[in-house]
């Protein structure tokens, strides 16, 4: 009953991004900020009581990759839309609804953990890790809304490509303590690690492209698009992996 609880809030936060998104539509923005508002709020209380979904306090359920993707989508467009103070940040909410939608198609309950899990290391490194996610998203989607629209103001693609590259990079030295502590072996040649450093490369790309004359804000969003569908195939894969694994606190 207690985890049947739980869950609701994220099914309550789901339904607040989904009429936000909306409201989005209907030209309504400052109400679809308010409820994009009211459901990560919602959806943080979620994620902090997914730690007592197995019956005790354990952190892994906290940063579950697919329930904390949207939660970081959404606290990107919360920032985006308090800085730049530009209403069409909301259509971001799109993107957000997608992966929340997703999260509910996927199991409820958590992995049990095994030792080498139990460590701080690798919550830092998963929570690192989605936050970047969140961000390169959200330059791609942005980046293809700009390209749709010929929009010639940009959306600060730069600015969250190079955060994400800043929080990807602290992945990458988290995960590779927590392979140490874990493996005894920084690295390992293996495909989700070779997946990793293929996108950690990727970015480090665009971050240098700046100094290539006739770098485009259009070419920039052309990458932010594409270098977000590798992720995206990278990591889809791995989530509808882990779909058939057991569960507890389902």
């Amino acid at each position: 009953m207690q985890n049947f609880t739980i869950h609701w809030l994220f099914y309550g936060a789901v339904t607040l991004y989904l009429l936000a998104t909306a409201l989005v539509f209907l030209q309504k923005p400052r109400p679809s900020f308010a409820g994009l508002l009211a459901g990560f709020i919602l959806h943080t209380a979620y994620m902090i009581s997914r730690g007592w979904i197995g019956g005790i306090f354990i952190p892994n359920g906290i940063t579950d990759s697919v329930y904390l993707l949207p939660w970081g989508i959404a606290a990107v467009l919360i920032t985006l839309y308090l800085v730049q103070k530009r209403d069409d940040i909301l259509y971001g909410l799109l993107l957000l609804a997608v992966f929340a939608l997703f999260a509910l198609y996927y199991p409820d309950g958590m992995i049990p953990p095994t030792p080498r899990k139990l460590t701080l290391w690798a919550q830092a490194f998963f929570f690192s890790e989605i936050f970047a996610h969140a961000l390169f998203y959200c330059a791609g989607f942005f980046g293809l809304l700009s390209i749709i629209k010929k929009e010639r103001r940009e959306f600060n693609i730069t600015t969250m490509l190079v955060w994400g590259f800043v929080f990807y990079s602290i992945a990458q030295v988290t995960g590779a303590v927590w392979c140490y502590k874990g493996w005894s072996a920084l690295f390992k040649w293996s495909p989700r690690h070779m997946q990793s450093a293929t996108i950690w490369l990727l970015y480090a790309n665009f971050v240098h492209l700046k100094y290539i004359p006739g770098w485009t804000p259009r070419k920039k969003a052309i990458y932010a698009v594409a270098a977000a569908l590798v992720v995206l195939v990278f990591t889809m894969g791995s989530y509808l992996h882990e779909m058939s694994f057991p569960r507890i606190g389902g």
